[in-house]
């Protein structure tokens, strides 16, 4: 959106200087460490609005996690789908506090494997695993349509979620004809306050914000989700534009 100026004029005498955030009306989705990014605006002058997307969940002693792996080790798929670093880092954790990390990866390791990213990649290679695919654009989508081009009827898919789950492209897997198991090492949730997103969407679509910050793609899907079921995607979409 349009920022205020630096440059004074007769019709804006009053107008901030260069490298001030005086005049600006900042909105901000983060849940971790927003309190950090909201000090350093408001310090530089910036009047900001707080609303959460989403926010991770503690997954200490996660059962349905546990049970989830070891019932997709025992199935022994045919491929896996790794959609973030953090994901299978944290998954590999988890795995080996309940003493079946080694047989994760054996699994993973005969798996054809096929990566959203290049973090993701790195996290695969990283466990001395290797990936056979990654996808064009970083998304899940782009990902299951690198897929759909290989034989799935019959075969199993492990799909490492990444917190904030399409289930449409898991159910173009299964339409294909794949087994999909599914592994959540992370979860993102709706923090309190939910009225608090509606407010900031409804601030974007009346012009009352100029910025809005964003700092991870979960939280981008959450706030155009949100926006989807107040009926104003596309006026958002346009008043960020």
């Amino acid at each position: 959106m349009t920022a205020p100026s630096s440059t004074p004029s007769p019709e804006a005498p009053d107008l901030p200087v260069e490298g001030s955030l005086a005049g600006f009306r900042i909105g901000v989705t983060s849940d971790r460490r927003s309190a950090d990014l909201i000090d350093a605006l408001e310090r530089r002058g910036a009047t900001v609005m707080h609303a959460p997307a989403l926010k991770i969940a503690p997954v200490a002693a996660d059962l349905p996690l546990v049970e989830d792996t070891q019932q997709i080790i025992a199935a022994r798929p045919d491929y896996a789908v790794i959609t973030t670093a953090y994901g299978l880092r944290r998954w590999s954790e988890a795995a080996d506090a309940a003493g079946v990390g080694e047989a994760l990866l054996a699994v993973l390791g005969e798996s054809k494997i096929y990566v959203r990213g290049p973090k993701a990649r790195g996290a695969v290679r990283a466990a001395g695993l290797t990936d056979a695919g990654i996808s064009a654009d970083e998304t899940t989508a782009s990902l299951v349509n690198m897929m759909l081009g290989l034989e799935l009827r019959g075969k199993t898919v492990a799909v490492q979620l990444h917190g904030y789950t399409d289930y449409r492209q898991l159910d173009r897997l299964r339409r294909a004809g794949a087994d999909v198991l599914t592994a959540t090492p992370y979860r993102w949730v709706k923090p309190a306050g939910a009225n608090q997103l509606p407010r900031l969407i409804e601030a974007v679509c009346n012009g009352g914000l100029d910025v809005v910050t964003f700092t991870s793609a979960p939280a981008v899907d959450a706030v155009l989700s949100t926006a989807s079921e107040m009926g104003c995607r596309d006026a958002f979409l346009a008043a960020l534009r």
